[in-house]
Order: C-alpha cells, then sequence, then structure tokens
C-alpha cells in the first residue's frame, strides 16, 4: 500500500476538482472563456501538486511515475489552455478528447495496480478511467456536439475524478 504524510496533497487535488467541476456545472453561461481561464489555473495548481505528490512517495509508491505523468499532463494541458485562449477556444473539444482519453489511460494502469495491492476502492478508478476515456472518445468522434455539452460533460468528469482523489487521499490517510 501507499504511504504518505502528504495524503492532503491528493486530498486538494479531489477538492479543486469537484469544485472546478461545480463551478462548471453552476455557471455555462460564463461560456468557454471562463472555463478555459479558470480551468487552466487549477489545472497548473493541480499539476504542481501531483508532481510533488508523486516525487514525495517514490520510495514507497512503485506506481509513482503515473502519477507523475499524470502531474505533466496537467501542467501540459494548463499551459495549452492558458498561453493561446483564442486557439483554445476552438481546439478546446480536442483538447479535453485528448485530456479525457490520457488521463482515463493512467487512471486504468492505476486500477490494475491498486487491485495488485488490495486498495478497496481499485474499482471505482478503472470506473473513472474507463468513463474519462469514453467521454474524451466521444468527444474528439463528435466536437460538434462535444462544443454544444463540453461545459456539462467537462463539469461532470471533474467531478467524478475528484471524489476517486478523496477516496484515495482517505485510504492513504489511514495507513
Amino acid at each position: 500500500m501507499i504511504h504518505s504524510k502528504n495524503w492532503w496533497l491528493i486530498t486538494l487535488k479531489g477538492l479543486i476538482f469537484i469544485f472546478l467541476g461545480i463551478h462548471i456545472l453552476k455557471s455555462p453561461v460564463s461560456g468557454m472563456l471562463g472555463l478555459i481561464v479558470f480551468g487552466g489555473v487549477l489545472l497548473f495548481l493541480s499539476g504542481i501538486i501531483i508532481i510533488s505528490f508523486a516525487i514525495s512517495t517514490r520510495k514507497t509508491n512503485p506506481n509513482w511515475t503515473w502519477q507523475l505523468s499524470e502531474g505533466v499532463l496537467d501542467l501540459l494541458l494548463a499551459f495549452i489552455m492558458l498561453l493561446n485562449i483564442g486557439l483554445t477556444a476552438i481546439t478546446l473539444p480536442f483538447v479535453f478528447a485528448f485530456f479525457g482519453i490520457l488521463t482515463g489511460i493512467f487512471w486504468i494502469m492505476e486500477s490494475i495496480y491498486f487491485k495488485r495491492i488490495g486498495y478497496k476502492y481499485w474499482t471505482v478508478a478503472l470506473l473513472a478511467g474507463i468513463f474519462s476515456m469514453l467521454i474524451g472518445t466521444l468527444i474528439f468522434y463528435r466536437p460538434v456536439l462535444a462544443a454544444l455539452t463540453i461545459v456539462s460533460v467537462i463539469g461532470i468528469m471533474f467531478i467524478i475524478q475528484g471524489i476517486f482523489l478523496l477516496l484515495f487521499s482517505l485510504e492513504i490517510m489511514r495507513i
């Protein structure tokens, strides 16, 4: 099992994702610009948090490279979103499609590891990964439809990932 005094970093990332998801669902009128700027800043913070956690647990967590990769992905997406807001607004469905597919792969790989070490919420990670990949694939293949519904879909995706992160941090805290 993963042992860490820094379990609160995962809790913080989960809370950020839940807050972002609720904000997105609550204020869809604020549109793409708000999602890009607010989401970019929160994804940047999320990337820093998960990279810090991965590095701090590298001696006790053999799966730390997947978490490090997830943090790097968060940072890359944040930079893409914030460095060219106009281009991001046009390509946002594709950006989140790739984000959903790649984070889904990371979560499925982590769920396999979690099952192997006896983590009782491994199925939540698996379902979150499958859901993330499914949403990413649907966005990729239906970008026009995704542009019309992307705010709600992204909000739901962030809330589900945030809930899993909270459950995961509680498990780490108990050890």
